[in-house]
């Protein structure tokens, strides 16, 4: 198709054609992404939760974007050492897409960690907080160059969450911005 599309006489209609082409594309390995996010087959193991965080941390430092990080967890955490950095991961990607500062907060406890991923953006509006975890999902009536992605981050994330055994919700903060909390049982499951 895009061999078709570049000998396209139209100036117009082949970038109109390319653009389509490369949604096209950016969906379909948004959907592989999504069904390789729902292979559960990862052993679990101890994981330091602090590492892992550490660890996105400095890749968004490199990237230019400074995270606050605050708390720590107790102990290593049973679960999918690939899969819960990727749960995380896709949460902070949205913080910083959406928010300036963005910031993660560890809190451990006897029977569950709870880690939740700030930001200072827009929010959601209230009546689409749940809405937002349904695959292919966007906020933006268009897609934006500037904020990429085909709305499969936090679907991703939520699914990653309950294989875990645990939960994902959203939550406005005030004056702006979002919350996402993450909780994980302190319990060894399958």
């Amino acid at each position: 198709m895009k061999l078709r599309t570049e000998s396209l006489e139209d100036d117009v209609l082949r970038e109109r054609f390319n653009a389509d082409l490369d949604e096209m594309q950016r969906m379909v390995t948004g959907a592989l992404n999504l069904f390789r996010g729902m292979n559960h087959d990862e052993p679990l193991q101890a994981v330091d939760v602090d590492a892992l965080v550490a660890g996105l941390r400095a890749e968004q430092a490199e990237l230019g974007t400074r995270v606050e990080v605050t708390g720590a967890a107790a102990a290593p955490l049973q679960a999918r050492p690939t899969a819960l950095k990727r749960c995380i991961g896709n949460l902070l990607t949205n913080a910083t897409k959406y928010g300036a500062t963005p910031a993660i907060a560890i809190e451990d406890a006897p029977n569950e960690l709870v880690i939740r991923v700030l930001d200072d953006g827009p929010g959601i509006p209230p009546e689409m907080l749940e809405q937002v975890f349904e695959p292919f999902f966007r906020l933006e009536s268009s897609r934006n160059a500037d904020t990429g992605g085909v709305g499969l981050g936090l679907a991703i994330a939520r699914d990653l969450a309950q294989a875990h055994g645990g939960s994902l919700t959203l939550r406005n903060r005030a004056p702006h911005g979002l919350e996402a909390t993450l909780r994980l049982p302190r319990v060894t499951h399958s």
